[in-house]
């Protein structure tokens, strides 16, 4: 996978060997094919492309360019003083397999060597690691540095070269007789007490063939801070409109799942023959038309670069899928809304092998029904498939599982006679259902495998209440979207809350500034209505309300949350503590928050917060924790964000650590972000790439710490057209962050990875995925037995003492016995216990975090 340019001071700094070339008519042309490495010996890995070679030991690297005309040229590319017993290891398996059959003696062939995307060298100086991996044609590595580490230990030089210089554009020139090979030039940044410092660096050269890096002034007390990466992104689609409307990763093996509609018959207009879907799918051919979508599910492996399968999932009418989970063992549970009343079913639950209501003279069809479905791991068959609706209309908008992989679904029906259970918490339609302004929401439960209707209730008041989100954890379900009623029920709500302002006015007599304090109290109450006290009057508020699975008759909790306008819930996570996480949309000055952030770079959090006339055309994001103590749910945190267009969050996401990740669309030029235009690189930008009118559209990220005081992360993600992001989802491995994320795109140069499925926009519009990868990891060193002492600064300063960060170390199993010490001052040790041994031949502990200086060893006894 392509990464974004990392940084120095406790995180890395990417370098690339980019095309050898002289002038722009005689540049050596590289193709588009993905750049793999595949293991040698010894220690070695190769990779091979058009018109390079490049062979990558644990000290450096050897590569040979050429052009089309026959020239070439080499180089080594050494560390100097580089550890060379440094371990060297393939990282992210790909697929593919390469074969060597060479010759007539059979004891030569080689079958089934590995190919992986990465090579990773570990410590090739004191508390450094390289990795190697391709971008297109191109060779790039990162040097990833512990905090502490000083940087200036790192030297390159290239053997074989002419010279080599730096040129005007600060990028490292290594010259050749027939031509030149160049590396991005390095960017440094630190975070601050919240707010981010660009460290000024650059390369330093100590003679004709060796370089260094060159910092100025930094803080050498702050941590280890690693940039996003978009780290993979491709168009997926055919050729006519796609629209990834929900996303999902199995727990087990990381692998990618999405859904969404497709109008696409085929894979492209030019290549007749290959279709939208994978061979042996469920349904490989279209069955919507012109105006009429079909669902889909397509599942890609953990990289990205493999399509397991993609299946259509539909019937002759409209069908849409809008939410997606996934278990264990790889099923893929869909909920949606369909008019078809061929859809296919299978297992089905009682009265569900067929689509409800009576046919509508108006209109043609049937109202919708929503529908539900599991497909097996190989997307190949279903495990079973079912409408659920009544004689009006419903859509299914949120689906999660328990650990039994029963099933939760919620949306919104306008049917008096929607199935529903005998321990249903509101048995009846709430709502008059005369004209289609009014609904309420539904919460539905479907046993592992389709085999019975577990629990089914409605959820609402007497005007129009939509369920939009649903989330389950640890006995806990959780529900989220937006009601008009006056009356929507509430229990255990949010109390209500107390604003704190500070007026400052000027003293006409002695012009002295004096500040009054005023309490407001019962700004906002999850019990009332914000938006309207007429039932005539549509203003919403978002709801949270939530159950216990084992008693599904009453809720824990039934909250709304918003201001005097308009306020919708979008998404819903939760965590192991029993926190939700609600994201959505605000036009409310007075939507209640606690958090201002810090660290971006844009003045401007929320712009309709400041909003004094109330503007109704802005609306900004919001993201509000509910924790739940027990007698009352409680808000933990809330943040508003956006600027002064119309920013949406559409989709949340929470990692085993409390960190928020939300995804949305936002249309506004000043949504407030964390990097600059120096961090640009494949696709994360500062800037909205299609601003026309207050309803264009770019997608952006942001990424939330555990207590909202701080981004992580925040950027803009798009191309010279409309983009929408509409789902995220999050997997977090070894330290690292994947936040998965898919919508819509209508620009032909949304930011696409090296290693894409689909490298270009086949319809009028593609879905997209994309990985944003973040390093959680706050300190890690690696010990060599024998080795001279290695240090490690732990000094944090400006987090609360549950923010400081663990420390990690990690030492190759021996069959010599080793103990780790650790001192303050290089005189007095002392022995670290309960070390771990790994599976993977290191042994690893994890400390406390601390707020001084500490130095480890390994000594033997």
């Amino acid at each position: 996978m392509n990464h974004l340019v990392k940084k120095i001071l406790g995180t890395g700094i990417t370098l690339a060997l980019v095309a050898l070339s002289v002038t722009a008519q005689n540049a050596a042309q590289f193709g588009n094919l993905q750049l793999w490495f595949e293991a040698g010996q010894p220690a070695t890995f190769t990779a091979h492309a058009s018109h390079s070679e490049f062979t990558i030991s644990a000290t450096g690297t050897e590569f040979t360019l050429s052009k089309n005309n026959g020239e070439t040229a080499g180089c080594q590319l050494q560390f100097v003083g580089a550890n060379p017993a440094a371990r060297i290891v393939g990282d992210r398996q790909l697929a593919g397999k390469i074969n060597y059959f060479i010759g007539n003696d059979p004891n030569l062939w080689q079958a089934n060597v590995p190919t992986f995307a990465q090579v990773r060298v570990e410590n090739i100086y004191p508390g450094i690691n390289v990795v190697y991996y391709g971008n297109r044609q191109k060779l790039e590595y990162d040097l990833n540095l512990a905090a502490g580490v000083n940087p200036s230990v790192i030297a390159l030089r290239f053997d074989g070269a002419e010279k080599i210089s730096v040129n005007s554009r600060d990028e490292l020139v290594i010259t050749f007789n027939s031509g030149e090979v160049v590396q991005h030039p390095p960017v440094a940044y630190q975070t601050v007490n919240g707010t981010r410092q660009e460290i000024a660096v650059s390369y330093k050269i100590l003679d004709a063939h060796t370089a260094t890096l060159a910092l100025g002034h930094y803080d050498h007390d702050e941590p280890l801070v690693i940039d996003p990466v978009l780290s993979y992104s491709t168009f997926f689609g055919g050729n006519y409109g796609d629209t990834g409307s929900a996303i999902a990763v199995n727990p087990i093996d990381g692998s990618i799942y999405v859904a969404g509609q497709t109008f696409s018959t085929k894979n492209s207009n030019n290549i007749p023959t290959l279709t939208f879907s994978t061979p042996g799918a469920y349904q490989t051919n279209y069955h919507g038309g012109k105006y009429n979508g079909d669902a889909f599910v397509a599942r890609f492996d953990n990289s990205g670069t493999n399509l397991i399968y993609a299946t259509y999932l539909g019937g002759s009418l409209d069908d849409a899928a809008f939410a997606i989970a996934v278990d264990n063992a790889g099923n893929a549970f869909i909920a949606g809304a369909t008019l078809s009343t061929d859809f296919p079913v299978t297992n089905s639950l009682p009265g569900g092998n067929k689509i409800a209501g009576v046919k509508d003279p108006n209109v043609g069809h049937y109202p919708a029904d929503a529908f539900v479905a599991e497909l097996n791991p190989s997307g190949s068959n279903l495990v079973y498939s079912t409408y659920i609706g009544g004689n009006s209309s419903e859509y299914a908008y949120g689906i999660t599982l328990d650990e039994a992989d029963n099933a939760f679904v919620t949306g919104f029906t306008y049917s008096t006679n929607f199935p529903v259970t005998t321990n249903a918490f509101q048995k009846h339609l709430m709502c008059p259902n005369s004209f289609y302004i009014n609904a309420n929401a539904f919460v539905t439960e479907i046993a592992a495998g389709g085999k019975s209707l577990l629990y089914s209730s409605y959820l609402g008041g007497t005007n129009y209440d939509i369920g939009r989100a649903i989330a389950y954890k640890n006995g806990n379900l959780f529900v989220a979207g937006y009601t008009s009623s006056t009356n929507f029920p509430v229990t255990n709500y949010i109390p209500a809350l107390t604003l704190i302002e500070t007026n400052t006015f000027t003293n006409t007599v002695n012009q002295v500034l004096t500040n009054e304090v005023v309490a407001i109290t019962n700004f906002f109450s999850g019990q009332h209505l914000n938006g309207s006290t007429n039932k005539y009057n549509y203003a919403s508020d978002a709801f949270v309300t939530t159950f216990s699975t084992t008693n599904l008759t009453e809720p824990l909790y039934s909250t709304l949350l918003g201001g005097t306008n308009n306020d919708e819930a979008t998404g819903i996570a939760a965590d192991a503590n029993g926190s939700a996480y609600v994201v959505g949309w605000t036009v409310s000055t007075n939507f209640p928050y606690t958090n201002a952030l810090s660290g971006f770079i844009s003045n401007s959090l929320s712009y309709v917060h400041t909003n004094g006339t109330g503007y109704v055309v802005a609306t900004n994001g919001f993201l509000t924790r509910i924790d739940w103590n027990g007698t009352n749910a409680n808000i933990g945190y809330s943040v508003m964000f956006g600027g002064y267009g119309v920013d949406i969050a559409n989709g949340v996401a929470v990692d085993p650590s409390g960190n928020a990740y939300v995804v949305g669309s936002a249309s506004s030029t000043n949504f407030p972000v964390t990097i600059t235009t120096n961090d640009v690189y494949d696709g994360l930008s500062p800037t909205n790439h299609y601003y026309k009118t207050y309803i264009s559209s770019d997608v952006f990220v942001i990424a939330f710490n555990t207590n909202a005081s701080t981004a992580l992360y925040s950027a803009y993600i798009g191309g010279d057209d409309n983009d929408y992001g509409n789902a995220i989802a999050v997997y977090t491995t070894n330290n690292i962050s994947n936040a998965y994320i898919t919508g819509q795109t209508l620009a032909t140069n949304f930011p696409i990875t090296v290693n894409a499925w689909q490298s270009h926009r086949n319809g009028t519009n593609d879905m997209f995925i994309a990985d944003i990868q973040f390093s959680l990891a706050k300190f890690s060193l690696v010990i060599e037995p024998g080795s001279l002492i290695s240090a490690i600064q732990s000094k944090i300063t400006g987090l609360p003492a549950s923010e400081l960060p663990a420390v990690s170390l990690k030492w190759p199993i021996s069959t010599e016995n080793y103990d780790v010490e650790s001192s303050t001052d290089l005189t007095s040790w002392s022995t670290i216990p309960a070390s771990v041994a790994n599976s993977n031949g290191w042994s690893q502990v994890t400390l406390p975090a601390t707020n001084g200086v500490q130095y480890f060893r390994l000594h033997k006894y």
